[in-house]
């Protein structure tokens, strides 16, 4: 079951990604020969049209193939006769709509769970919050007279707080009264906290806003990774292959489904991202070469390019291979 879900899960993400660069590219005319879901031998293909869909053996991954990618093409609707423009869409979409995928995934859960608000729910035992007299169902309006918005607001009062009081004006059946709260740090939850627990609304927009609000979220956490990752900071061994992401998966999964669409949607951020480094073979990479070409007024020479993201591409096989294979050595 574990296996399975994950196939589901990566096929949808790979099938978002290509499906961008593909709907961008038919809409700007650009012909395309081939949309596969997966590497290596085909399982599955038929041609409608001019384009080809298959779906092959390696699932972790997959790509659009388009007329005059990495070649030169005499025909006229080839991706390389296309404005900069409008190549820059089309390698830009793949990884744009890997972030649309997440704000979706987002807002299915909070709309089913419901979104934070800064009401109290409960009120935690022997926490500051329980000492100063705040009660389940208190609606927290400001704080240092600052005015509270949103639970994500009310977190980030508290966490930047440095151990100062904090006076918290609260509305407690229809009366406005003061409570001053002295946050602590907590060892379990590490981090500075009141003890409170947040109660939950459910509404259309509400849904949208904290799903915005947790792809920015995401996204932020996945650059903070990566910059950590190019730093220093974070071992390359921390990478995770697709071994642990079928096993987090399956993690996950145990947990039920709205926690699977949760990680679904961080996977996906992750993805489209990583996908945006300006690196050779990637989307990113492609990008770089159609700007470049923007500033310089002509292209590279195709078999050039194409020599570079054939060597981009040897070197993402290399990390994949590492990245299996530390997965493996974490699990035995």
């Amino acid at each position: 079951m574990t296996i399975i879900l994950s196939i589901i899960v990566l096929s949808v993400l790979v099938m978002f990604h290509e499906f961008g660069h593909f709907i961008v590219a038919k809409l700007s005319g650009a012909r395309v020969n081939e949309f596969s879901i997966g590497f290596g031998p085909r399982l599955f293909k038929k041609k409608y049209g001019e384009t080809e869909y298959s779906f092959r053996a390696l699932l972790f991954g997959g790509y659009v193939a388009l007329e005059g990618e990495d070649e030169k093409s005499s025909d006229p609707r080839a991706i390389i006769n296309k404005p900069w423009p409008v190549r820059l869409a089309v390698f830009a979409a793949g990884p744009l709509m890997n972030i649309l995928l997440a704000f979706l995934l987002l807002f299915i859960v909070f709309f089913y769970i419901g979104s934070p608000v800064p009401k109290v729910q409960t009120v935690m035992e022997g926490y500051p919050a329980e000492k100063a007299g705040i009660l389940p169902g208190d609606k927290i309006l400001m704080i240092n007279d600052i005015k509270i918005n949103s639970w994500e607001q009310l977190e980030k009062a508290i966490s930047s707080s440095n151990g100062k009081t904090l006076v918290m004006e609260i509305e407690r059946d229809n009366k406005i009264i003061k409570k001053e709260v002295t946050p602590v740090f907590d060892k379990k939850a590490s981090k500075v906290m009141i003890g409170i627990v947040p109660a939950y609304e459910r509404s259309f927009l509400l849904a949208v806003k904290t799903a915005v609000d947790r792809t920015i979220y995401f996204s932020k956490l996945r650059v903070l990774s990566l910059a950590m990752l190019i730093s220093g900071k974070v071992s390359v061994n921390e990478i995770m292959g697709p071994v642990g992401i079928v096993q987090a998966v399956g993690t996950v999964a145990k947990t039920g489904m709205i926690n699977l669409l949760a990680f679904s949607a961080l996977i996906s951020v992750n993805l489209g991202l990583f996908n945006l480094l300006p690196f050779p073979a990637l989307d990113g990479g492609r990008i770089l070469f159609v700007l470049a070409e923007a500033v310089r007024g002509k292209p590279l020479p195709p078999e050039k390019e194409s020599y570079i993201h054939y060597l981009g591409f040897l070197l993402l096989i290399a990390l994949l291979i590492f990245a299996t294979y530390r997965d493996i050595m974490r699990i035995f």
